[in-house]
Protein backbone atom coordinates (compact mmCIF):
# COMPACT_ATOMS: atom_id res chain seq x y z
CA UNK A 1 0.00 0.00 0.00
CA UNK A 2 1.40 3.06 -0.91
CA UNK A 3 1.02 5.11 2.15
CA UNK A 4 2.29 2.60 4.68
CA UNK A 5 5.43 2.03 2.42
CA UNK A 6 5.53 6.22 2.36
CA UNK A 7 5.07 6.39 5.74
CA UNK A 8 7.73 3.67 6.86
CA UNK A 9 10.44 5.49 4.57
CA UNK A 10 9.82 9.19 5.88
CA UNK A 11 10.15 7.81 9.56
CA UNK A 12 13.24 7.05 8.53
CA UNK A 13 14.17 10.02 6.62
CA UNK A 14 12.69 12.68 8.16
CA UNK A 15 11.08 11.04 11.67
CA UNK A 16 10.23 14.81 13.10
CA UNK A 17 8.17 15.79 9.89
CA UNK A 18 4.32 16.27 11.21
CA UNK A 19 1.96 13.54 9.51
CA UNK A 20 -1.72 14.08 11.72
CA UNK A 21 -2.92 16.59 13.49
CA UNK A 22 -6.16 17.40 15.57
CA UNK A 23 -8.57 17.43 18.40
CA UNK A 24 -5.59 19.02 20.01
CA UNK A 25 -3.14 16.10 19.48
CA UNK A 26 -0.09 15.53 16.96
CA UNK A 27 1.65 12.45 15.77
CA UNK A 28 5.06 12.77 13.61
CA UNK A 29 6.01 10.21 11.16
CA UNK A 30 7.79 8.55 13.30
CA UNK A 31 5.18 8.94 15.88
CA UNK A 32 2.80 6.98 13.58
CA UNK A 33 5.15 4.23 12.67
CA UNK A 34 5.08 3.75 16.86
CA UNK A 35 1.07 3.72 16.87
CA UNK A 36 0.66 1.66 13.93
CA UNK A 37 2.93 -0.94 16.11
CA UNK A 38 0.56 -0.53 19.12
CA UNK A 39 -2.22 -0.34 17.40
CA UNK A 40 -1.48 -3.95 15.85
CA UNK A 41 -0.47 -5.11 19.05
CA UNK A 42 -3.88 -4.28 20.23
CA UNK A 43 -5.86 -5.51 17.56
CA UNK A 44 -4.07 -8.56 17.48
CA UNK A 45 -4.28 -9.51 21.32
CA UNK A 46 -8.16 -8.71 20.91
CA UNK A 47 -8.58 -11.10 18.05
CA UNK A 48 -6.79 -13.46 20.25
CA UNK A 49 -9.46 -13.47 22.97
CA UNK A 50 -12.44 -13.13 20.77
CA UNK A 51 -12.02 -15.09 18.25
CA UNK A 52 -9.25 -17.59 18.96
CA UNK A 53 -7.40 -16.11 15.77
CA UNK A 54 -3.76 -15.85 15.30
CA UNK A 55 -4.02 -13.67 11.63
CA UNK A 56 -2.54 -16.23 9.59
CA UNK A 57 -2.32 -15.58 6.40
CA UNK A 58 -4.94 -19.04 5.58
CA UNK A 59 -7.74 -17.64 8.14
CA UNK A 60 -10.07 -14.72 6.87
CA UNK A 61 -9.19 -11.17 6.85
CA UNK A 62 -10.57 -10.22 10.14
CA UNK A 63 -12.59 -6.49 9.71
CA UNK A 64 -12.16 -4.13 12.18
CA UNK A 65 -15.08 -1.19 12.32
CA UNK A 66 -14.56 1.98 14.51
CA UNK A 67 -17.32 4.43 15.27
CA UNK A 68 -15.36 7.23 16.84
CA UNK A 69 -16.12 11.00 17.81
CA UNK A 70 -12.61 12.40 17.15
CA UNK A 71 -11.32 12.60 13.35
CA UNK A 72 -7.79 12.16 15.21
CA UNK A 73 -8.44 8.59 16.89
CA UNK A 74 -10.20 7.94 13.22
CA UNK A 75 -7.44 8.86 11.19
CA UNK A 76 -4.37 7.37 13.61
CA UNK A 77 -6.88 4.00 12.90
CA UNK A 78 -7.25 4.08 9.75
CA UNK A 79 -3.63 4.19 9.32
CA UNK A 80 -2.88 1.81 11.90
CA UNK A 81 -5.13 -0.67 10.52
CA UNK A 82 -3.83 -0.27 6.63
CA UNK A 83 -0.40 -1.59 8.03
CA UNK A 84 -0.87 -5.33 8.51
CA UNK A 85 -2.87 -7.76 7.34
CA UNK A 86 -6.73 -6.44 8.61
CA UNK A 87 -9.48 -4.73 6.77
CA UNK A 88 -10.87 -1.52 8.60
CA UNK A 89 -14.40 -0.53 8.21
CA UNK A 90 -15.38 3.00 9.73
CA UNK A 91 -18.88 3.40 10.87
CA UNK A 92 -19.84 6.75 10.72
CA UNK A 93 -21.74 8.50 14.85
CA UNK A 94 -24.30 10.25 13.04
CA UNK A 95 -25.88 7.67 11.34
CA UNK A 96 -28.93 6.31 12.97
CA UNK A 97 -28.04 4.02 15.81
CA UNK A 98 -30.21 1.54 14.32
CA UNK A 99 -28.40 1.61 11.17
CA UNK A 100 -24.96 1.41 12.62
CA UNK A 101 -26.47 -2.16 14.10
CA UNK A 102 -27.91 -3.81 11.22
CA UNK A 103 -24.55 -2.91 9.33
CA UNK A 104 -22.18 -4.27 11.82
CA UNK A 105 -25.25 -7.49 11.79
CA UNK A 106 -24.53 -7.67 7.38
CA UNK A 107 -20.81 -7.15 7.40
CA UNK A 108 -19.86 -9.12 10.55
CA UNK A 109 -16.93 -7.45 11.66
CA UNK A 110 -14.96 -9.42 14.30
CA UNK A 111 -14.70 -5.90 16.82
CA UNK A 112 -16.01 -2.67 17.06
CA UNK A 113 -14.51 0.04 18.83
CA UNK A 114 -16.11 3.11 19.69
CA UNK A 115 -16.37 5.74 22.48
CA UNK A 116 -20.02 5.56 22.67
CA UNK A 117 -21.42 3.77 25.56
CA UNK A 118 -24.58 3.53 24.01
CA UNK A 119 -24.08 1.87 20.98
CA UNK A 120 -21.22 -0.57 22.95
CA UNK A 121 -24.14 -1.80 25.04
CA UNK A 122 -26.14 -2.25 21.96
CA UNK A 123 -24.25 -3.81 20.34
CA UNK A 124 -23.18 -6.44 23.26
CA UNK A 125 -26.60 -8.27 23.14
CA UNK A 126 -26.73 -7.67 19.00
CA UNK A 127 -27.72 -11.23 17.57
CA UNK A 128 -26.29 -13.21 16.18
CA UNK A 129 -23.88 -11.47 15.45
CA UNK A 130 -20.38 -12.83 17.27
CA UNK A 131 -17.15 -10.40 17.39
CA UNK A 132 -16.88 -8.08 20.23
CA UNK A 133 -17.44 -4.73 20.93
CA UNK A 134 -14.34 -2.76 22.55
CA UNK A 135 -14.53 0.67 23.96
CA UNK A 136 -11.45 2.69 23.08
CA UNK A 137 -10.52 3.08 26.89
CA UNK A 138 -10.51 -0.73 27.25
CA UNK A 139 -8.46 -0.67 23.77
CA UNK A 140 -6.15 1.67 25.13
CA UNK A 141 -5.26 -0.78 28.23
CA UNK A 142 -4.99 -4.10 25.90
CA UNK A 143 -2.58 -2.38 23.31
CA UNK A 144 -0.69 -0.88 26.47
CA UNK A 145 -0.10 -4.51 28.37
CA UNK A 146 -0.17 -6.24 25.08
CA UNK A 147 2.95 -7.89 23.44
CA UNK A 148 4.97 -5.66 20.73
CA UNK A 149 3.77 -6.70 17.62
CA UNK A 150 6.12 -6.76 14.14
CA UNK A 151 5.20 -3.37 13.53
CA UNK A 152 3.23 -2.04 9.75
CA UNK A 153 4.26 -3.72 6.98
CA UNK A 154 3.84 -3.17 2.85
CA UNK A 155 0.90 -5.82 2.09
CA UNK A 156 -0.04 -7.09 -1.65
CA UNK A 157 -1.51 -4.27 -3.92
CA UNK A 158 -4.52 -6.65 -4.40
CA UNK A 159 -5.15 -7.33 -0.71
CA UNK A 160 -8.98 -6.01 0.66
CA UNK A 161 -7.99 -3.12 3.45
CA UNK A 162 -10.77 -0.37 3.27
CA UNK A 163 -14.88 -1.56 4.05
CA UNK A 164 -16.26 1.76 3.09
CA UNK A 165 -20.50 2.33 2.74
CA UNK A 166 -22.70 4.36 0.92
CA UNK A 167 -24.86 7.01 2.87
CA UNK A 168 -26.36 5.91 6.17
CA UNK A 169 -28.19 9.00 6.84
CA UNK A 170 -31.90 7.76 5.39
CA UNK A 171 -31.47 4.51 3.84
CA UNK A 172 -29.26 1.75 5.50
CA UNK A 173 -25.82 1.66 3.81
CA UNK A 174 -24.07 -0.75 1.27
CA UNK A 175 -20.84 -1.90 1.36
CA UNK A 176 -18.37 -2.28 -0.66
CA UNK A 177 -14.32 -3.47 -0.27
CA UNK A 178 -11.29 -1.50 -2.17
CA UNK A 179 -7.77 -2.97 -2.67
CA UNK A 180 -4.74 -1.05 -1.61
CA UNK A 181 -3.82 -1.33 -5.32
CA UNK A 182 -7.16 0.49 -6.21
CA UNK A 183 -6.69 3.31 -4.14
CA UNK A 184 -2.86 3.66 -5.34
CA UNK A 185 -4.49 4.51 -8.58
CA UNK A 186 -6.37 7.10 -6.86
CA UNK A 187 -3.23 8.39 -5.37
CA UNK A 188 -1.85 8.75 -8.89
CA UNK A 189 -4.28 10.73 -10.11
CA UNK A 190 -4.14 13.38 -6.94
CA UNK A 191 -0.32 13.32 -7.18
CA UNK A 192 -1.09 14.70 -11.41
CA UNK A 193 -4.03 16.50 -10.57
CA UNK A 194 -5.08 17.59 -6.90
CA UNK A 195 -1.57 19.36 -5.74
CA UNK A 196 -0.83 16.37 -3.20
CA UNK A 197 2.66 16.77 -3.20
CA UNK A 198 5.30 15.57 -0.57
CA UNK A 199 5.71 17.98 2.43
CA UNK A 200 2.47 19.40 1.15
CA UNK A 201 0.52 20.84 4.70
CA UNK A 202 -3.38 19.88 4.31
CA UNK A 203 -6.29 20.85 6.19
CA UNK A 204 -9.48 18.70 5.44
CA UNK A 205 -12.08 19.47 8.46
CA UNK A 206 -15.11 16.98 9.10
CA UNK A 207 -15.57 13.63 10.23
CA UNK A 208 -13.45 10.84 8.82
CA UNK A 209 -16.02 9.34 7.88
CA UNK A 210 -16.93 11.16 5.31
CA UNK A 211 -14.98 9.63 1.93
CA UNK A 212 -13.66 12.86 1.03
CA UNK A 213 -12.41 13.41 4.58
CA UNK A 214 -11.05 9.99 4.62
CA UNK A 215 -9.69 9.92 1.05
CA UNK A 216 -7.65 13.34 1.73
CA UNK A 217 -6.04 11.33 5.11
CA UNK A 218 -4.94 8.39 2.53
CA UNK A 219 -3.84 10.39 -0.13
CA UNK A 220 -1.83 13.26 2.40
CA UNK A 221 0.01 10.18 3.66
CA UNK A 222 0.53 8.39 0.70
CA UNK A 223 2.41 11.68 -0.30
CA UNK A 224 4.50 12.20 2.65
CA UNK A 225 2.48 15.48 3.41
CA UNK A 226 0.86 16.53 6.83
CA UNK A 227 -2.49 16.74 7.57
CA UNK A 228 -4.68 18.80 10.11
CA UNK A 229 -8.38 17.21 11.18
CA UNK A 230 -11.23 18.62 12.77
CA UNK A 231 -14.03 16.44 13.64
CA UNK A 232 -16.83 18.96 12.99
CA UNK A 233 -15.72 22.19 10.68
CA UNK A 234 -15.47 25.61 12.75
CA UNK A 235 -14.57 27.80 10.31
CA UNK A 236 -12.93 30.57 12.64
CA UNK A 237 -10.82 27.31 13.77
CA UNK A 238 -10.01 26.57 10.57
CA UNK A 239 -8.75 30.15 9.53
CA UNK A 240 -6.56 29.99 12.64
CA UNK A 241 -5.04 26.98 11.69
CA UNK A 242 -4.51 27.45 8.57
CA UNK A 243 -2.82 30.96 9.23
CA UNK A 244 -0.57 29.76 11.96
CA UNK A 245 0.86 26.71 10.00
CA UNK A 246 1.05 28.54 7.06
CA UNK A 247 -0.97 25.47 5.48
CA UNK A 248 -1.12 25.23 1.72
CA UNK A 249 -4.00 23.47 0.98
CA UNK A 250 -7.48 22.72 1.20
CA UNK A 251 -9.79 19.83 0.94
CA UNK A 252 -13.25 19.84 1.71
CA UNK A 253 -17.18 21.02 0.66
CA UNK A 254 -18.20 24.14 -1.33
CA UNK A 255 -20.09 24.81 1.41
CA UNK A 256 -16.95 25.12 3.41
CA UNK A 257 -15.69 28.19 1.65
CA UNK A 258 -18.13 30.30 2.23
CA UNK A 259 -17.94 30.09 5.71
CA UNK A 260 -14.17 30.32 5.51
CA UNK A 261 -13.99 33.28 3.71
CA UNK A 262 -16.69 35.20 5.94
CA UNK A 263 -14.57 33.88 8.92
CA UNK A 264 -11.37 35.21 7.22
CA UNK A 265 -13.18 38.91 7.16
CA UNK A 266 -13.97 38.56 10.68
CA UNK A 267 -10.37 37.31 12.18
CA UNK A 268 -8.33 39.77 9.31
CA UNK A 269 -10.76 42.96 9.62
CA UNK A 270 -9.88 45.28 6.81
CA UNK A 271 -7.11 42.43 5.91
CA UNK A 272 -9.39 39.64 5.85
CA UNK A 273 -9.21 39.46 2.38
CA UNK A 274 -6.40 39.67 -0.51
CA UNK A 275 -2.63 38.78 -0.27
CA UNK A 276 -1.94 39.30 2.77
CA UNK A 277 -5.09 37.88 4.54
CA UNK A 278 -5.36 35.27 7.26
CA UNK A 279 -5.60 32.53 3.92
CA UNK A 280 -2.70 34.23 2.36
CA UNK A 281 -0.98 30.69 2.34
CA UNK A 282 -3.07 28.75 0.64
CA UNK A 283 -1.96 27.42 -2.69
CA UNK A 284 -4.26 24.88 -3.57
CA UNK A 285 -8.33 24.23 -2.95
CA UNK A 286 -9.61 20.78 -3.57
CA UNK A 287 -13.82 20.94 -3.19
CA UNK A 288 -15.87 17.93 -4.08
CA UNK A 289 -19.00 15.75 -3.09
CA UNK A 290 -21.55 18.85 -4.54
CA UNK A 291 -21.17 21.01 -7.30
CA UNK A 292 -18.77 23.91 -7.12
CA UNK A 293 -20.90 27.61 -7.90
CA UNK A 294 -19.00 30.18 -10.08
CA UNK A 295 -20.36 32.54 -7.05
CA UNK A 296 -19.33 30.75 -4.53
CA UNK A 297 -15.65 30.54 -6.62
CA UNK A 298 -15.96 34.46 -6.91
CA UNK A 299 -16.57 35.18 -3.05
CA UNK A 300 -13.68 32.42 -2.18
CA UNK A 301 -11.09 34.04 -4.42
CA UNK A 302 -11.67 37.28 -3.10
CA UNK A 303 -10.14 36.26 -0.10
CA UNK A 304 -7.93 34.06 -1.09
CA UNK A 305 -6.41 35.30 -4.55
CA UNK A 306 -2.99 32.90 -4.37
CA UNK A 307 -5.30 30.15 -4.39
CA UNK A 308 -6.12 27.78 -7.65
CA UNK A 309 -9.44 26.40 -6.77
CA UNK A 310 -10.36 22.88 -8.39
CA UNK A 311 -13.40 21.07 -7.90
CA UNK A 312 -13.45 17.44 -8.63
CA UNK A 313 -16.30 14.41 -9.12
CA UNK A 314 -16.18 11.30 -8.58
CA UNK A 315 -17.84 8.02 -6.97
CA UNK A 316 -16.31 5.95 -3.80
CA UNK A 317 -17.26 2.76 -5.79
CA UNK A 318 -15.44 4.46 -9.22
CA UNK A 319 -12.98 6.60 -8.44
CA UNK A 320 -12.00 10.07 -9.15
CA UNK A 321 -13.92 10.98 -12.53
CA UNK A 322 -13.29 14.58 -13.63
CA UNK A 323 -12.06 18.10 -12.39
CA UNK A 324 -13.29 21.50 -13.23
CA UNK A 325 -11.57 24.72 -12.85
CA UNK A 326 -14.32 27.52 -13.59
CA UNK A 327 -17.87 27.53 -14.10
CA UNK A 328 -20.44 26.05 -12.15
CA UNK A 329 -18.58 23.08 -11.77
CA UNK A 330 -20.91 20.59 -14.17
CA UNK A 331 -18.50 20.48 -16.96
CA UNK A 332 -15.63 18.35 -16.32
CA UNK A 333 -12.18 17.41 -17.83
CA UNK A 334 -12.20 13.61 -17.65
CA UNK A 335 -8.81 12.95 -15.37
CA UNK A 336 -6.52 11.12 -17.27
CA UNK A 337 -6.87 7.08 -17.28
CA UNK A 338 -10.67 7.46 -17.74
CA UNK A 339 -13.15 6.45 -20.33
CA UNK A 340 -16.58 7.87 -20.44
CA UNK A 341 -19.80 6.01 -22.16
CA UNK A 342 -22.88 8.35 -21.56
CA UNK A 343 -25.95 5.12 -22.58
CA UNK A 344 -29.66 5.05 -22.46
CA UNK A 345 -31.93 2.66 -20.35
CA UNK A 346 -31.16 -0.19 -23.04
CA UNK A 347 -27.10 0.21 -22.80
CA UNK A 348 -26.84 1.63 -25.88
CA UNK A 349 -24.45 5.11 -25.95
CA UNK A 350 -26.60 8.40 -26.89
CA UNK A 351 -25.67 10.90 -29.22
CA UNK A 352 -23.52 13.98 -28.23
CA UNK A 353 -25.19 16.52 -26.20
CA UNK A 354 -28.31 13.87 -25.11
CA UNK A 355 -29.00 12.79 -21.22
CA UNK A 356 -28.05 9.74 -20.13
CA UNK A 357 -26.44 7.07 -17.63
CA UNK A 358 -22.84 7.88 -16.50
CA UNK A 359 -20.37 4.58 -17.10
CA UNK A 360 -17.05 4.48 -16.51
CA UNK A 361 -13.67 2.28 -17.18
CA UNK A 362 -11.21 3.08 -14.86
CA UNK A 363 -8.94 0.76 -12.69
CA UNK A 364 -10.60 2.13 -9.36
CA UNK A 365 -13.49 0.69 -9.83
CA UNK A 366 -14.76 -1.86 -7.50
CA UNK A 367 -16.35 -4.70 -8.99
CA UNK A 368 -19.71 -4.87 -6.58
CA UNK A 369 -21.47 -4.07 -3.32
CA UNK A 370 -21.32 -6.98 -0.37
CA UNK A 371 -23.76 -9.30 -1.39
CA UNK A 372 -25.37 -9.06 2.69
CA UNK A 373 -25.99 -5.39 1.88
CA UNK A 374 -26.81 -5.24 -1.75
CA UNK A 375 -27.07 -7.15 -4.91
CA UNK A 376 -25.98 -4.42 -6.83
CA UNK A 377 -23.65 -4.51 -9.54
CA UNK A 378 -21.12 -1.78 -9.82
CA UNK A 379 -19.02 -3.29 -12.72
CA UNK A 380 -20.39 -4.94 -15.46
CA UNK A 381 -18.80 -7.74 -17.36
CA UNK A 382 -17.30 -5.19 -20.31
CA UNK A 383 -15.59 -3.47 -17.46
CA UNK A 384 -17.82 -0.57 -17.35
CA UNK A 385 -18.87 1.12 -14.09
CA UNK A 386 -21.93 3.23 -13.59
CA UNK A 387 -23.55 4.66 -9.89
CA UNK A 388 -26.50 6.16 -11.86
CA UNK A 389 -25.38 9.38 -12.35
CA UNK A 390 -26.83 11.24 -15.51
CA UNK A 391 -24.92 13.52 -18.21
CA UNK A 392 -24.10 14.46 -21.46
CA UNK A 393 -21.10 14.36 -23.29
CA UNK A 394 -20.44 17.33 -25.17
CA UNK A 395 -17.00 18.18 -27.17
CA UNK A 396 -15.43 15.46 -24.95
CA UNK A 397 -16.34 16.85 -21.42
CA UNK A 398 -18.81 15.57 -18.94
CA UNK A 399 -21.98 17.98 -18.17
CA UNK A 400 -23.31 16.35 -14.54
CA UNK A 401 -27.39 16.70 -14.77
CA UNK A 402 -27.66 15.13 -11.17
CA UNK A 403 -29.34 11.45 -10.32
CA UNK A 404 -32.60 10.24 -10.90
CA UNK A 405 -34.15 11.69 -7.95
CA UNK A 406 -32.34 15.03 -9.42
CA UNK A 407 -34.93 14.71 -12.32
CA UNK A 408 -38.46 16.39 -11.44
CA UNK A 409 -41.48 15.78 -14.09
CA UNK A 410 -43.39 19.18 -14.24
CA UNK A 411 -46.44 19.18 -17.18
CA UNK A 412 -44.43 16.95 -19.24
CA UNK A 413 -41.29 18.50 -19.09
CA UNK A 414 -38.03 16.96 -17.40
CA UNK A 415 -35.85 19.79 -15.09
CA UNK A 416 -32.75 19.20 -13.67
CA UNK A 417 -32.98 20.05 -9.96
CA UNK A 418 -28.96 20.58 -9.95
CA UNK A 419 -29.58 22.97 -12.62
CA UNK A 420 -32.23 25.17 -10.88
CA UNK A 421 -29.79 25.53 -7.64
CA UNK A 422 -26.55 26.44 -9.56
CA UNK A 423 -28.38 28.78 -11.55
CA UNK A 424 -30.05 30.43 -8.32
CA UNK A 425 -26.98 30.05 -6.05
CA UNK A 426 -25.31 32.91 -8.33
CA UNK A 427 -28.35 35.49 -6.88
CA UNK A 428 -26.29 37.38 -3.81
CA UNK A 429 -27.89 35.84 -0.42
CA UNK A 430 -29.11 32.71 -2.03
CA UNK A 431 -26.03 31.06 -1.93
CA UNK A 432 -26.85 27.88 -0.18
CA UNK A 433 -30.29 26.40 -2.03
CA UNK A 434 -31.76 23.36 -2.83
CA UNK A 435 -34.52 22.59 -5.33
CA UNK A 436 -37.22 20.14 -4.51
CA UNK A 437 -39.97 18.66 -6.47
CA UNK A 438 -43.55 18.77 -4.39
CA UNK A 439 -46.82 16.61 -5.73
CA UNK A 440 -49.40 19.69 -8.13
CA UNK A 441 -52.75 17.51 -8.78
CA UNK A 442 -52.43 19.20 -12.11
CA UNK A 443 -48.57 19.23 -13.55
CA UNK A 444 -47.62 15.79 -11.29
CA UNK A 445 -45.04 17.71 -9.56
CA UNK A 446 -43.78 21.74 -9.21
CA UNK A 447 -40.80 23.18 -8.77
CA UNK A 448 -39.88 25.11 -5.38
CA UNK A 449 -36.62 26.07 -3.92
CA UNK A 450 -35.63 26.53 -0.08
CA UNK A 451 -32.91 29.01 0.53
CA UNK A 452 -30.54 29.37 3.46
CA UNK A 453 -30.06 32.39 5.51
CA UNK A 454 -31.93 35.24 7.47
CA UNK A 455 -34.86 36.97 5.52
CA UNK A 456 -33.94 40.13 4.13
CA UNK A 457 -36.20 43.34 5.34
CA UNK A 458 -36.21 45.47 2.40
CA UNK A 459 -35.00 43.13 -0.85
CA UNK A 460 -32.53 45.34 -1.93
CA UNK A 461 -29.18 43.94 -3.51
CA UNK A 462 -27.16 45.43 -0.83
CA UNK A 463 -28.94 44.02 2.15
CA UNK A 464 -27.79 40.46 3.99
CA UNK A 465 -29.96 37.61 3.59
CA UNK A 466 -31.84 35.92 1.75
CA UNK A 467 -33.77 38.14 -1.23
CA UNK A 468 -37.35 38.51 -2.19
CA UNK A 469 -39.66 35.79 -4.07
CA UNK A 470 -39.92 38.22 -7.31
CA UNK A 471 -35.66 39.34 -6.75
CA UNK A 472 -35.31 35.67 -7.07
CA UNK A 473 -37.99 34.85 -9.70
CA UNK A 474 -37.00 37.27 -12.24
CA UNK A 475 -33.37 36.41 -12.01
CA UNK A 476 -34.23 33.22 -12.47
CA UNK A 477 -36.53 34.13 -15.67
CA UNK A 478 -33.44 35.40 -17.03
CA UNK A 479 -31.16 32.03 -16.45
CA UNK A 480 -33.81 29.40 -16.65
CA UNK A 481 -36.46 28.15 -19.66
CA UNK A 482 -39.85 28.98 -18.24
CA UNK A 483 -40.56 25.80 -17.25
CA UNK A 484 -37.28 25.09 -14.99
CA UNK A 485 -38.86 28.57 -13.07
CA UNK A 486 -40.01 27.48 -9.73
CA UNK A 487 -42.90 27.72 -8.62
CA UNK A 488 -42.97 28.20 -4.98
CA UNK A 489 -39.71 29.90 -2.74
CA UNK A 490 -39.41 28.88 0.79
CA UNK A 491 -36.38 29.98 3.51
CA UNK A 492 -34.91 28.02 6.69
CA UNK A 493 -32.17 29.42 9.10
CA UNK A 494 -30.35 25.47 7.92
CA UNK A 495 -30.49 23.12 5.62
CA UNK A 496 -30.20 19.64 6.73
CA UNK A 497 -26.72 18.17 5.61
CA UNK A 498 -25.14 14.95 6.25
CA UNK A 499 -22.08 14.86 8.08
CA UNK A 500 -19.50 15.63 5.18
CA UNK A 501 -21.87 18.79 4.07
CA UNK A 502 -23.99 17.37 1.64
CA UNK A 503 -27.74 19.18 1.32
CA UNK A 504 -30.16 16.32 2.16
CA UNK A 505 -32.39 16.73 -0.81
CA UNK A 506 -34.87 14.21 0.72
CA UNK A 507 -34.69 15.90 4.14
CA UNK A 508 -35.51 19.42 2.61
CA UNK A 509 -38.56 17.88 0.98
CA UNK A 510 -39.63 16.91 4.13
CA UNK A 511 -39.26 20.29 5.92
CA UNK A 512 -41.29 22.03 3.73
CA UNK A 513 -44.15 18.52 3.68
CA UNK A 514 -44.11 19.23 7.46
CA UNK A 515 -44.42 22.95 7.31
CA UNK A 516 -40.79 23.85 9.05
CA UNK A 517 -40.02 26.19 6.31
CA UNK A 518 -40.95 29.64 5.58
CA UNK A 519 -43.23 29.91 2.45
CA UNK A 520 -42.14 33.40 0.58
Amino acid sequence: MTFTRTMLQVAASDPDRLALSGDGERLTYAGLVDEATRIRSGIEALLAQSTGSTGSSDSPIPIVAVSLSRAFDVGRFIAGLASFRAIVAVLDPLWPLSHRLETVRRVEPALVITDEPELERALDGLKPWHGSAVSLERFEAVAAAAPVSAGPEVRPRDEPYLLLFTSGTTDLPKGFLRTRGSWDVNVGVSRRSLFAEEGIQTIAPGPVSYSLTLYALVEVLATGGSLFLQSRFDARDAVRSIEEHRIERFVGVPSMLLALAAAARRDGGAGGSGAGGPLSSLRSVVTGGANQSQRIRDLFTAAAPQARLRSYYGASEIGFIGYSDAGDGTRLTPFDGVEVSVRDDAGTPVPDGEIGTLHIRVASAVERYLAATSHERITGADGWSSVSDLAALVDGAIVLAGRAGDIAVTGGHKVSLPQVERALATVPGCEQCCAIALADAALGSIVAVVVEGVRREDGGDAAAGVPAKAVMRDALRGLLPEQFVPRRYYRVDELPRTAGGKIRRVAVAELVAAGSAERL
